[in-house]
């Protein structure tokens, strides 16, 4: 024990304390016997009051043995459910009568399960865990391993999550025993790993297919890969599977003769005892396009914009332009005859028509666009103005404007919408003054006087695009980095071309659900009349937003993809969007799946255990020979020396006994009569 104090005092207030005690005890000698009492309080209280000054800490140790707990761990993930011997009924009625008997030789132990986590047992194992991450054990005896005597891991020794667990067990400095339970062979599943084919096809070409299947466990059976176009069988292939564990690849070729967006369907038979059956099956659609694009241009008279448009058009080799040239009133220089016989999927009218165009020649256009669900473009040439358009407005969703003092002299413009991000755009002059009368018109580009430069359409399914400006040539020379012929003529030609397809979904997933946690692949067929600028993808939950991914280009396989990791288990909807003009151009539903890894790989993993218990001083016993585990346990114990302090000022007995003895004192007075 030691005393000390933690105040510090005056020489001369100790002084002055001792003489005060000799004055006090003199007087209180002088009263007679009946008062000693009362003398005898105010001493006590005083002396009280002179520790309470000074503060004194009394400083002790106190010596005990503790018992030590053994920690238990016991695998709660799925693949506990799943190994035939033993059951899990087997597993909780063994570990029911192992802690009983542990029990019965007076050993402290805390049970505990673990699968992604580890929590406090409350019971029997339920086998509900999504994962196994035995490494998060190893890091919670290397915070408690001082307040432990050793543990115990019963688990297949499977790790489905986290750190590689050998890694994280070296030298714990803890004894660490291992109970392994199923047995060494692997459950078998056959699956359908991925699926490897163009998301956009041409019609009547030849489509390759390559399947990848993948199976797991002592397999040697024979299955059948088939092909379905929607419940229609395509093809079908036999393939042998053999070994423990086997990767095949099957390849198909096919045609499809529908144009639009095709679906398919891959899947692999089933075998013996297979775990698992619902990665067995794959579906995948297919964008079929036509393979050429036939386009109508008409010209009024030839000018600086005719040859740059003629010449980009025939630039793209799926292609085929009818240029109908205007050579006198009534003729063109190809037969109109051909135009109204024949379909077309775009229609372009450049400087044309320069005077306005008859009633029956407009109504019959009219017919023929939304009849064949053909595009129309026109683009202002030098010989027009408003009145040129008369007739045409509700084919393109606008209205002409005539304006009191027209501006024809070169003005400024930009786009709208960060279609483009550019300060240096070379001014154009305006031929048409028009304004959009439907919700449907969209703004591409504006003069600075307001007046429309570039508008697009969509009105029952039929789309358009016009161009107010003669100028259109001038951008194509136009030397810059932005490339701004391409985002005002290219891409509108690509733009208008889709019409032809009434569902658009140039992208596709890897596969119809995934697993949480899994990569999840999207990729697209880079066909050459999509946006150049490159896409990116968003993810939602119920209108949420979860993620967000950019595209790549891989320029080996000519395709638009990207990867992310598969959320939560729910319905998701992931939406592509053009970077260009952040235009959202699909949105697609996909499902997450609670993971099914767990019962992939269900055996006995002997190897990883024994590692665990080797290298902390322990012992790998086999479920059978659990009894033998017994022996190894026993109770350990250690010393503990505690420290102890006691403070004047923060004991709550000693401040409560000078509150008696002033109490006490106070009676006493009063019944002597000297209050």
């Amino acid at each position: 024990m030691d005393f000390s104090f933690l105040e510090h005092f005056d020489f001369n207030v100790v002084m002055l304390i001792i003489l005060s005690l000799l004055i006090f005890i003199y007087l209180y000698s002088k009263y007679k016997d009946a008062y000693k009492a009362l003398y005898i309080l105010r001493l006590s209280i005083l002396f009280l009051m002179i520790l309470y000054i000074f503060n004194p800490v009394i400083k002790y140790s106190t010596d005990n043995y503790v018992n030590l707990k053994w920690a238990f761990f016991f695998d709660n993930s799925s693949s506990m459910k799943f190994h035939k011997s033993p059951s899990l009924s087997s597993i909780n009625l063994g570990i029911t009568e192992f802690l009983d008997k542990l029990r019965k030789k007076d050993i402290s132990f805390t049970p505990y399960v673990f699968d992604s986590k580890i929590s406090p047992s409350k019971g029997d194992l339920s086998g509900n865990g999504l994962s196994t991450n035995i490494g998060n054990i190893a890091k919670f005896l290397e915070q408690n391993k001082n307040e432990l005597a050793g543990s115990v891991i019963i688990s297949d020794g499977i790790p489905t999550e986290g750190v590689e667990p050998s890694k994280l067990f070296k030298n714990l400095g803890l004894q660490v025993h291992a109970l392994g339970i199923g047995s060494k062979a692997s459950l078998v599943d056959v699956f359908i790993n991925s699926i490897e084919a163009p998301t956009v096809a041409i019609k009547n070409e030849r489509i390759n297919l390559s399947v990848e299947i993948q199976s797991i466990g002592q397999v040697n059976d024979e299955v059948s890969i088939s092909l379905y176009d929607e419940s229609r069988l395509i093809a079908s292939k036999y393939v042998n599977l053999y070994g423990q564990g086997s990767n095949s690849i099957i390849n198909f070729q096919f045609q499809s003769k529908s144009l639009g967006r095709q679906k398919y369907k891959v899947q692999v038979s089933s075998i013996a005892d297979e775990v698992n059956i619902l990665n067995n099956r794959q579906s995948f659609d297919l964008l079929i396009l036509k393979e050429k694009y036939r386009v109508a241009l008409f010209t009024g008279s030839p000018n600086k914009n005719t040859a740059v448009v003629k010449k980009t058009l025939k630039n793209n080799n799926r292609i085929e332009v009818d240029h109908y040239l205007k050579i006198s009133p009534k003729k063109f220089s190809l037969p109109i005859k051909n135009f109204w016989g024949s379909a077309y999927d775009l229609i372009l009218f450049e400087n044309y028509p320069i005077e306005p165009l008859p009633q029956n020649f407009v109504r019959i256009l009219a017919k023929k666009i939304i009849s064949q669900q053909t595009g129309i473009m026109l683009i202002s040439g030098p010989n027009q103005n408003n009145k040129s358009l008369q007739g045409l407005e509700p084919i393109f969703g606008i209205e002409t404007i005539e304006e009191k003092n027209p501006e024809n002299a070169l003005s400024y413009w930009d786009f709208s919408d960060n279609f483009v991000e550019s300060e240096d755009l070379p001014p154009l002059t305006k031929n048409f003054s028009i304004s959009s009368f439907e919700n449907s018109v969209r703004e591409i580009a504006v003069f600075e006087s307001g007046w429309t430069l570039l508008s697009r359409n969509i009105k029952k399914r039929i789309r358009s695009i016009i161009f107010t400006s003669p100028d259109l040539s001038k951008l194509y020379f136009y030397n810059d980095n932005l490339n701004v012929f391409s985002k005002i003529f290219s891409e509108s030609i690509n733009w208008l071309l889709r019409s032809g397809v009434s569902t658009e979904n140039y992208f596709r997933m890897n596969r119809d659900f995934f697993q949480q946690g899994e990569a999840a692949h999207l990729s697209g067929t880079k066909t050459g009349t999509e946006d150049s600028s490159g896409f990116y993808v968003d993810v939602f939950r119920e209108e949420a937003f979860v993620l967000s991914a950019d595209f790549d280009v891989n320029t080996e396989k000519n395709i638009w993809e990207t990867s992310f990791r598969a959320p939560s288990p729910g319905n998701y909807l992931y939406k592509i969007f053009s970077k260009n003009n952040k235009e959202m151009i699909q949105s697609t539903p996909f499902n997450v799946l609670d993971s099914q890894i767990e019962i992939s790989q269900v055996y006995l993993n002997e190897k990883l255990l024994k590692e665990l218990s080797n290298a902390n001083n322990g012992s790998y016993f086999e479920w059978k020979d659990r009894e033998n585990l017994l022996e190894e346990i026993t109770q350990k114990g250690k010393r503990e020396i505690k420290a102890n302090m006691i403070i004047f000022k923060d004991s709550i007995a000693l401040l409560s006994l000078v509150f008696v003895l002033f109490f006490s004192e106070w009676i006493l007075r009063k019944k002597k009569g000297l209050l």
